[in-house]
Parts: C-alpha cells; structure tokens; sequence
C-alpha cells in the first residue's frame, strides 16, 4: 500500500486555510464567531497557520452535550476557530488520499455515497432474489465512545507516513482525554471511523467472499443465499472485531428472511419491489410537521425551509406519496408556513406550484 508524505505545507498553506474557512462556514454565515473571523480572515487564518507550522496549536475545549433523537448520545462541539477550520484544512488534503482505501460499499461521510446511495445500492442486491435469501444485520455497541485511539493511529500510519501530518491526527484523537472516544460531532470524526472499519470491510468483502454487503457507519448488513452460513458469520465476526479492533457487536444484531419482513435498514423496509419508511421514521415526520405548524412563529425561516424540504426528499424516496399528500402537499397550513418563511427570505419555492393546483388560497388565513 502506497503511503503519503509532505503533507503538512499543503494543510498549513494560506490558500488551503482559506478554502477551510469557506467550506466550514458554508450554513453558518450567521453565526456570530463565523462574522468575527469574516470581518478580518487575514488575521485570524495568520494565527491558525502560525500555530500549525510552529506546533503550537492545541484542540480546544469541547463543549459536551446530550441529545435523545433518535437515541440517547452524547455529543462533543468544537468551537469554529480555530478547531473547526482546522480539520477542514486537513479533510481537504487528506480525504481524497482516504476515499481510495474504502471498498465501494462503504457509505455516509464519503462524497456522493449518501444514505440514499446506499438504499439505491440495496434495491440493486435484492434483484438477485436467490442470493439474497437472507440477511445478517449488525451493529457496534458504543461505536464511537470505544473507537481505541493506538488502532486508531496505526491504521492511519498505514496510509501516512508525513511525521507532521501524523503529530496534529494524533493531538485531535487524543484530544477527548483517555484512551477510547472519538467524539460524535468532531468532523474529523466520521472518517475516523471509516478508517477504523476498513479492516472489517476488506475482510468481509475480500476474504469471506461476500458479495452483497453494505455498511453505513457502524451499521452494516450481509445478504447471502444460506441464512445457516450467516449465522456462522455472525459469530465471526463479533470474533474479528473483538480480536482486531477491540469493539463489541450489538447483541440484538440478527440473521433473517428477507422475503417475509423485508429490509430494516438506514431508516427504510426496502422490499423487493418496493420501500416503505420505518414506523419510528414515520413518527417522527408527524411529529416534525406537528411542531412546525404549532410553533412556526417562533422558528427560523431557513430552518422551516430546510426541515419541510429534506422531508419531502426523504419521503419521497420511497412509495410514501400518500404519507407525503396528507402531511405536506395537501397541507395548507404548511404551504402557508412555507409561503411566508420563503418570503422573508426572498427566495423563490417554485416546488409549492407543482404541489398545489388550486392556488387561490389565502396566506393571511392559517389559523
């Protein structure tokens, strides 16, 4: 495998810290520290690269917070400057060195492999309806909190040989404090991942022979024609990542029909002729719109925008048209919200045209 030097004058050049900041401001133009570094980039972004050429640079402190959707996790956040510029710095010289080591079958975090890449990828297994008999589904306990930070590193070395490069990886995945943890909401964080995995990857695609694998983060599924043999690979592999990578497999992780209950994965039933949302999913789009309409006046309008139409997306990447009629194209009062946060915006929603033919209602009538 080819390994990579001189890297750290490309991370710590004035025009990669610059396009850092463009890409890590990109939805954040608001943000107040985003507008203090706009207003005099020369400076800040000087300091940034002083800090990297003479080492000085440190992570800053995390600020450390809990959220319950859709499960219970903790999630660390980094300031923008200097952390969140940084790791932009670094993803914009390393990450197409990284994209090459993943199989293909590898998704979230990577360029155009998407969660709706995947589930395209699914339906694409499924047509061979004699290989796909059966499905082994697996998870990771605690993925992220248990990531260990020397088989982190390791793995890293084996692409990376610049000393520099590997000092600042090396003070970012310490930088939680002990051992284990590569922090949920670090942006370097997800690639971390896919690094760490990549031997699991290779092992399952390269040495088992198996063909029809996907693996979104630390969620991953195998179809094969003899639902026996993933029982036996279940076992495997809980062995492979105890021994290699020291993880733990999820203990619901199962093997089962494919033709009697469908697909339960990344948020959809994928069947073969057809895909439906995951009941949980469908709770909580109801509950989304609910508290959109409920509470509009005191929501963001590029928040209202953003959430209506990723919705929309998301639900119409299945058979969900009726699911979408009732909860959105036929929902004036959501038009309604939509027209005014559009307005106050001044942008134009030429989608709420195709949505509604009768286009006579009234703005000022939402109740």
């Amino acid at each position: 495998m080819k390994r990579y030097g001189n890297l750290y004058d490309r991370i710590c050049s004035m025009e990669n810290l610059q396009l850092a900041h463009i890409n890590a401001r990109r939805g954040k133009s608001h943000y107040q520290e985003v507008q203090r570094i706009n207003k005099y980039p020369e400076k800040y972004l000087g300091l940034l690269q002083a800090s990297l050429i003479d080492k000085t640079y440190n992570t800053s402190p995390y600020k450390v917070m809990q959220v319950f959707e859709p499960k219970r996790r903790i999630i660390y956040k980094l300031p923008y400057y200097p952390d969140r510029i940084a790791h932009h710095a670094i993803m914009n010289v390393l990450q197409p060195l990284w994209d090459r080591t993943f199989i293909d079958d590898v998704y979230s975090a990577i360029p155009g492999r998407g969660l709706h890449a995947g589930i395209l990828r699914l339906r694409k297994f499924l047509k061979d309806v004699p290989g796909t008999q059966g499905c082994l589904k697996f998870d990771i306990s605690s993925f992220y909190p248990t990531v260990d930070h020397e088989i982190l590193l390791q793995l890293i070395k084996h692409k990376i040989k610049c000393k520099d490069t590997l000092w600042l990886l090396e003070e970012i995945i310490r930088s939680p404090g002990g051992n284990k943890n590569i922090p949920i909401g670090n942006y370097l964080s997800q690639y971390f991942a896919q690094i760490y995995l990549t031997p699991l990857d290779r092992w399952i695609k390269e040495d088992l022979g198996m063909r029809y694998y996907i693996r979104y983060g630390d969620d991953g599924i195998i179809l094969y024609s003899d639902r026996q043999r993933l029982k036996e690979l279940l076992t495997e592999i809980a062995v492979f990542m105890k021994d290699r990578l020291n993880l733990t497999i999820n203990p619901k992780s199962r093997v089962y029909p494919v033709d009697s209950t469908g697909i339960d994965f990344l948020g959809y039933i994928t069947h073969r002729d057809h895909t439906l949302l995951r009941p949980k999913a469908v709770k909580r789009f109801k509950k989304r719109i609910c508290y959109i309409e409920q509470n509009y006046a005191t929501i963001e309008p590029q928040t209202i925008i953003s959430s209506v139409m990723s919705y929309l997306g998301w639900v119409g990447f299945c058979n969900g048209y009726n699911l979408q009629k009732k909860y959105l194209i036929n929902n004036d009062k959501i038009i309604c919200i939509l027209n005014n946060a559009a307005d106050e915006l001044g942008v134009n929603l030429g989608v709420l045209n195709a949505w509604k033919k009768d286009q006579t209602f009234q703005r000022t009538g939402m109740s």
